[in-house]
C-alpha cells in the first residue's frame, strides 16, 4: 500500500507564478515520498519489540499523510483553470443559505485566512446538518473536524506563496487562488 505522486494539470494563468507552483509541487512529492518511506518503516518494526518507535512513526504518519492528502485537494482546485461555480449546484445552495451569497461566503474565508501564523482554511461538509464549516487548522494532523469531508482548502503555510508574495500581501495570495479555482472541482466534493 504505497502512495504516487499524483500530477496536475494547472494552467499558467493562476496568478502564481511557474516557480511558486513548482516549489510548492516539489513539497508535495516530499510529503508523498515520506509518507511511503514511514509506511515501509512502520512495516518494518511493528513485528518486533520496538513499539516506542512504531509509536513515533506512527505519530509523524499522520503529518505527512495529511501534508500530502490536503495538498492534492489544493492542486486539484487548480485543474484546467479557474471556473464559476454553477449556480444550480447544491454548493451554491448551501453557500446562498448559509452565507446569504457566494460573495459572503468568499469574504468569510478571507476573514479566516487573515488570521497570523501558519496552517490550513478548510471549508468541511457536515452531512448530518447540512452545513458548511469553515475552520482553521494549524497542522495538517492536529484541528480536523473528526468525520467531516474536506470540500475547500486554502494552503496558508509560507512555502505556498513565498516565491511571489510576502507574508505581508497574504491577503493577495488568497484573493489572487481564490479567483484561480475550478469550483466544478470543488463542487464534485459535496
Amino acid at each position: 500500500m504505497y502512495y504516487i505522486e499524483k500530477s496536475f494539470n494547472i494552467p499558467k494563468n493562476t496568478g502564481l507564478s511557474e516557480a511558486q507552483i513548482a516549489l510548492h509541487l516539489g513539497l508535495y512529492a516530499g510529503y508523498v515520498k515520506n509518507t511511503n518511506l514511514l509506511l515501509d518503516k512502520i512495516n518494518t518494526f511493528k513485528s518486533g519489540d520496538d513499539t516506542v518507535i512504531v509509536s513515533e512513526l506512527q505519530r509523524r504518519l499522520g503529518f505527512e499523510f495529511d501534508g500530502m492528502r490536503l495538498h492534492e485537494y489544493y492542486f486539484s482546485q487548480l485543474v484546467e483553470g479557474s471556473k464559476n461555480l454553477d449556480v444550480n449546484s447544491k454548493l451554491t445552495l448551501l453557500i446562498q443559505t448559509q452565507y446569504g451569497s457566494f460573495e459572503n461566503y468568499i469574504d468569510d474565508l478571507k476573514r479566516l485566512a487573515s488570521m497570523r501564523g501558519i496552517g490550513w482554511v478548510i471549508t468541511y461538509y457536515d452531512f448530518e446538518n447540512n452545513t458548511l464549516i469553515n475552520a482553521w487548522v494549524a497542522d495538517h494532523e492536529l484541528g480536523h473536524l473528526a468525520g467531516l469531508p474536506i470540500v475547500l482548502v486554502i494552503d496558508l503555510w509560507e512555502h505556498a506563496f513565498m516565491v511571489d508574495y510576502t507574508p505581508a500581501t497574504k491577503a493577495d495570495y488568497v484573493s489572487t487562488y481564490l479567483s484561480s479555482i475550478n469550483w466544478e472541482i470543488v463542487e464534485k466534493r459535496i
